[in-house]
């Protein structure tokens, strides 16, 4: 069972009376490469927790802290100065470098990402009692034959669509017996489902498709967990009680909104220009390779499948930086992330409550999406399509 809200509401305490210096500390630790900490980003908390997603999350005034506001300050500094360097010479010449270095990864992207599905389905289907992560437990002869004949499925081309269709049929079970909500986490399946779907066509468009949408389902199955460390910070709390190394020393409720930010921070990067999500792509794959050394096989296994996805996204190059000038950046994520804690209230309202309560988040939240794509729809408006471009490019 989760832990009481009573603590939760304690944990929220402290981290108002956090002073300044602790957050910024706390947030430079993390971004230069912790060895600790960041297991506690990367890890997928529901696999170690018991947790009941019906659970009423804290309200939104208690995850609006001053804590909160802090580190998402210096999240946006340091994500404009990512995207500012991606535009100078520096930037040119690490995205040249990545290109070279990756150019073996990126020609056999599909045989890699094949190779580990099959591999996950196979362990899966040998641990038995499980679908698709390490939570989702079901005991059916028909679900451990589907597991079984993807891995045989994945090993000829024409075969793909029949795996993929077999993974999209696994994630249909979970929907029907966990509930929508639940498998929000995991839209990474129907992302590598339709993959394999397409890869028999002969459409370029289709074809080119595919690793977009892995890219974009991705980052949904990161950046959605992520807010849970905001609404549910005693899921987070009881495995960092439980392993108090990981919070460097640093208060527990620090510690949980931290790893918050920072795991929305890579995950918004995904949707970002090429050097910037290909860099949150390297760093995903760290801290996802890193917590398994205090999580171990279950968190090796069920993140085997987002790692390749990621080594995918670290090696592709293809996008323009000019698409999305660093002005955009502070303003975009901002207001994403605001937006997906409002659709995660509103959405866990509407789905395990009713719909009044649900009404105001979701509206809030369905604002400032709007408020972001119009911020990037600004500079057409005001000065053309050419006067755009000269503007994104900073002339």
């Amino acid at each position: 069972m989760a832990a009481h809200p009573t603590a939760a509401r304690r944990i929220s305490s402290r981290a108002r009376d956090s002073s300044f210096m602790k957050p910024a500390v706390f947030v430079g630790c993390v971004a230069f490469g912790s060895s600790a900490s960041p297991s506690i980003a990367a890890a997928h908390v529901k696999w170690f927790v018991n947790c009941n997603v019906s659970d009423d999350p804290l309200p939104l005034y208690a995850v609006f802290t001053t804590t909160f506001f802090m580190f998402l300050m210096t999240f946006l500094i340091v994500f404009l100065l990512a995207c500012i360097a991606e535009r100078t010479a520096i930037g040119a010449i690490l995205s040249e470098a990545l290109d070279r270095c990756t150019a073996p990864l990126r020609s056999r992207a599909n045989e890699l990402l094949r190779a580990v599905t099959a591999i996950f389905f196979a362990v899966l289907w040998a641990r038995g009692g499980v679908i698709l992560t390490p939570e989702l437990t079901a005991s059916s002869t028909s679900l451990a034959t589907i597991q079984l004949l993807i891995p045989i499925y994945l090993f000829t081309r024409a075969t793909l669509p029949a795996a993929g269709a077999g993974i999209i049929a696994l994630y249909g079970y979970g929907v029907a017996d966990y509930g929508l909500f639940h498998m929000l986490d995991y839209p990474v399946f129907l992302g590598i489902g339709i993959y394999f779907i397409l890869s028999v066509s002969q459409n370029p468009k289709l074809v080119a498709l595919r690793f977009h949408l892995l890219r974009w389902t991705v980052a949904i199955s990161l950046l959605w967990p992520a807010m849970e460390k905001f609404l549910y910070p005693s899921w987070v709390a009881a495995i960092a009680i439980v392993h108090p190394e990981l919070t460097l020393g640093f208060p527990v409720a620090t510690t949980v909104t931290a790893a918050g930010i920072v795991e929305f921070g890579l995950s918004f990067a995904l949707f970002w220009t090429p050097l910037v999500r290909r860099l949150a792509a390297l760093a995903l794959i760290v801290l996802l390779t890193s917590a398994t050394l205090d999580f171990g096989k279950p968190d090796a296994i069920g993140h085997s499948v987002i790692v390749a996805i990621l080594l995918v996204i670290f090696a592709d190059p293809r996008g323009k930086p000019l698409r999305c000038h660093p002005t955009f950046a502070p303003l975009v994520s901002s207001a994403a992330l605001l937006a997906t804690i409002l659709f995660y209230s509103g959405g866990h309202a509407l789905y395990y409550g009713s719909k009044s309560p649900a009404l105001m988040p979701l509206m809030s939240g369905m604002a400032l999406l709007a408020f972001a794509i119009c911020v990037q729809g600004l500079p057409q408006v005001w000065f053309g399509s050419e006067g755009r471009q000269r503007w994104l490019a900073g002339q």
